[in-house]
C-alpha cells in the first residue's frame, strides 16, 4: 500500500547560470517529494521573487554580483522569515562552512554533491533540520590521509560507488544526469587520486576503507 504523499515543496534556486536551473531541475524532478522550482539569476532578483512567492527553500549561489551574501540572506530572511535557506557553492571549503554557520543559514551544500546527497540534504532541511556538517566529506579525507591520497570529491565517490555495481559510464551519466564523457573524466579522476590501474582496483581500495 502507497504511503502518504509528501507535501509539495517551493524552492528557489539563485544563480547566474541557467546550467543550475537546468541540472536541479533535473533532480528535483525525480524526487519523492513534489517540488515546484523557481529561478532567480541575481541577489536582487532573489528578494523581490522571496518576498512575492514566499518559497520553502532557497538554494543560494554565494557568488552573487549584485548584493553580498549576508546582506542576501539577511533580506531575504526579512521579506520571507519561513523560508529555510541552503548555501549552494561550486565547492565546500572550511571558509564557506565557517560562514555557512555564522549567517544562521539552515544547510549547505556544494554542486559537486552526489545526487542522492543532494535530496537527502533539501529533504532534511524540508523537515526542519540543519544541514551544516560535511559527514560525507570528513569519512573521505580520512579515507585519503590512511591511502596518503587526495580525497575523493563526493561525486567521485558516488560514480566508483556505482561502477562497483556494475555500472557503465553510459548508465551511470543516464542516472545521475551527466555526459558520458563527463563521467569517464571523473573516473580517471579517482582513479589517479587512488592511485588505482583500474575500476576493479579502485574498488578494492574502497572497500578495503568501508566506502561502498
Amino acid at each position: 500500500m502507497p504511503g502518504p504523499q509528501l507535501r509539495r515543496v517551493t524552492m528557489l534556486l539563485v544563480d547566474e547560470q541557467p546550467i543550475a536551473q537546468l541540472g536541479v531541475s533535473l533532480i528535483t524532478r525525480d524526487s519523492p517529494r513534489p517540488c515546484r522550482l523557481l529561478w532567480a539569476d541575481s541577489g536582487s532578483a532573489a528578494i523581490e521573487t522571496a518576498r512575492r512567492e514566499r518559497p520553502d527553500l532557497v538554494l543560494l549561489d554565494p557568488s552573487l554580483g549584485d548584493v553580498t551574501l549576508e546582506a542576501a540572506v539577511r533580506r531575504i530572511g526579512a521579506v520571507s522569515p519561513g523560508s529555510r535557506i541552503i548555501l549552494f557553492p561550486a565547492h565546500v571549503t572550511p571558509s564557506i562552512h565557517e560562514e555557512a554557520a555564522q549567517l544562521g543559514v539552515h544547510g549547505l551544500l556544494g554542486k559537486d554533491a552526489s545526487t542522492n546527497q543532494f535530496l537527502s540534504t533539501v529533504e532534511a532541511v524540508t523537515r526542519g533540520e540543519r544541514m551544516l556538517e560535511d559527514e560525507q566529506g570528513d569519512a573521505l579525507r580520512r579515507a585519503a590521509a590512511k591511502l596518503n591520497c587526495a580525497p575523493l570529491t563526493p561525486r567521485e565517490h558516488e560514480i566508483i560507488r556505482r561502477a562497483a555495481r556494475g555500472e557503465s559510464n553510459a548508465e551511470i551519466a543516464s542516472a545521475i544526469f551527466l555526459a558520458p564523457t563527463t563521467v569517464k573524466s571523473y573516473v580517471q579522476s579517482a582513479l589517479g587520486k587512488l592511485e588505482a590501474r583500474n575500476r576493479v582496483e579502485a574498488v578494492f581500495k574502497l572497500a578495503e576503507l568501508r566506502l561502498l
